[in-house]
């Protein structure tokens, strides 16, 4: 189901819309069918309520509560898991137990821990990305406020070419553009990314490798400037400095400091689908620069990287409090869920989204549509105990920086390269291939057959 809202005030859903919201497309459920999902009493539904391992919203007008089907799959999925292996791996799968052993990054109620160092701690403490990512490497931290400034490269001639050529066929597509720049990367001669010739030097020297990535990414965004061309890093510059130039964004004290922060709090997030996707390529053996671009091209589905587009449409598409409450109202009693809200991991808000708010709402030239947005934020936590996650947090930020519009989930992804090299080289180690086994349901062949 689209999430297509009308501008008018807040209705009482006809029949035909009810009807579609016990379909198994929406994304809230009542407690009727909830109980029949998990096969319990009400008594245990609320039970698992007040637990914290179903979340649920009150309704405008009505006094049943609504719950969210996600939750109670994977609810499910631990029920049945207690009677095998198999369905342990398939709980597991899906926001389930812990499945494979990492050192690289910790989820905790606070948010996640980059090697024992809680992400926004870092981002208070405002060191630079390239000292996070430094630590994500290698488990050593410089916070010592020296700046970490990395070498500079700047793209050939092939190259450039290549991304005018790439945003031509594709305008508006970043994500896509990032693949194609890491994967030419990767197949260019040591000498001209200014190294010595080796059999591999990409893979061979992970953090200079990964460097020129995140750089060339950086230039890259100048393509969503009103510019729209590739801009690189200049001598000098932080990748949050250099991310601000490309888009043609000043560069001020509380923008760079925002940037940062945004670029700290997204650089990992333990086995997000993405990760997953690298440290599958990783584990059969692929080159640095495959690893990262199939965690780019995870990044980019319509359940992933494509939620900060519909917050963006979701904001756009009213300029007041009431209005956005209005058009949330509708979306729930559709049984659908407004973009933005609701992190599985964090039954109790994610920090990170709190953290990137908390940033945006303390500037002094925040225009009256932003005010507008928090306003919202706290409504709808009032009234439906909804809370924030990191996409909304990171769209309602860009927006306070002055970034143009649809390039969070670019930032995001670009940002989340750090934690991927962590990764990749982590899942080396192991020197194992990650093949987890299906159950089959279909209906097997007869035997006349």
């Amino acid at each position: 189901m689209s999430d297509v809202i009308t501008n008018g005030p807040a209705r009482r859903a006809t029949k035909d819309e009810h009807a579609a919201a016990k379909s198994d497309h929406t994304d809230y459920v009542t407690a009727a069918e909830a109980m029949k999902i998990l096969n319990v009493r009400q008594q245990t539904l609320y039970a698992y309520v007040s637990r914290g391992l179903i979340r649920s919203i009150g309704q405008a007008g009505h006094k049943g509560r609504l719950y969210w089907r996600d939750d109670l799959r994977r609810l499910e999925s631990r029920s049945l898991a207690r009677h095998g292996h198999g369905a342990v791996a398939a709980s597991a799968m899906n926001f389930g137990e812990p499945i494979i052993p990492t050192s690289v990054t910790e989820i905790t109620p606070d948010g996640p821990r980059y090697r024992g160092r809680l992400a926004t701690d870092l981002a208070r403490a405002r060191l630079p990305f390239e000292a996070v990512a430094q630590l994500l490497w290698t488990g050593m931290l410089n916070d010592t406020n020296v700046e970490l400034e990395w070498p500079k490269r700047k793209p050939w001639h092939e190259l450039n070419t290549l991304i005018e050529a790439s945003w031509r066929m594709q305008p508006g597509n970043l994500l896509d553009v990032f693949s194609i720049v890491t994967l030419h990367l990767g197949m260019q001669p040591s000498q001209r990314r200014g190294r010595t010739a080796t059999a591999e030097p990409a893979d061979l020297d992970m953090a200079s490798a990964g460097i020129d990535i995140i750089q060339m990414l950086v230039g890259c965004c100048g393509l969503m400037s009103p510019r729209s061309h590739f801009k690189s890093m200049e001598t000098g510059q932080s990748v949050a400095q250099g991310i601000l130039s490309s888009l043609a964004v000043e560069s001020t004290e509380i923008n760079r400091e925002s940037m940062e922060a945004l670029l700290i709090l997204l650089a990992d997030h333990e086995l997000s689908p993405a990760t997953v996707a690298a440290r599958v390529s990783a584990s059969t053996g692929c080159t640095l620069h495959r690893c990262v671009v199939s965690g780019i091209a995870a990044s980019t589905g319509s359940l992933t990287g494509q939620l900060y587009d519909r917050v963006e449409e979701f904001f756009d598409s009213a300029s007041t409090m009431q209005a956005l409450m209005r058009r949330a109202n509708t979306l729930l009693e559709r049984g659908v869920a407004v973009p933005g809200f609701g992190h599985p991991i964090y039954p109790r808000g994610d920090p990170r989204a709190r953290y990137m708010l908390d940033l945006a709402r303390r500037r002094s030239d925040n225009s009256r549509q932003m005010n507008a947005i928090y306003q919202f934020v706290d409504q709808i936590a009032k009234e439906h105990g909804l809370l924030p996650r990191q996409e909304l947090g990171t769209v309602v930020l860009t927006r306070a920086i002055g970034l143009p519009r649809r390039t969070s989930g670019a930032i995001s992804a670009l940002a989340r390269v750090a934690g991927w090299l962590a990764h990749v080289q982590e899942q080396r180690m192991y020197g194992s291939v990650l093949r987890p086994r299906a159950q089959f349901i279909g209906s097997s062949a007869s035997k006349g057959k």
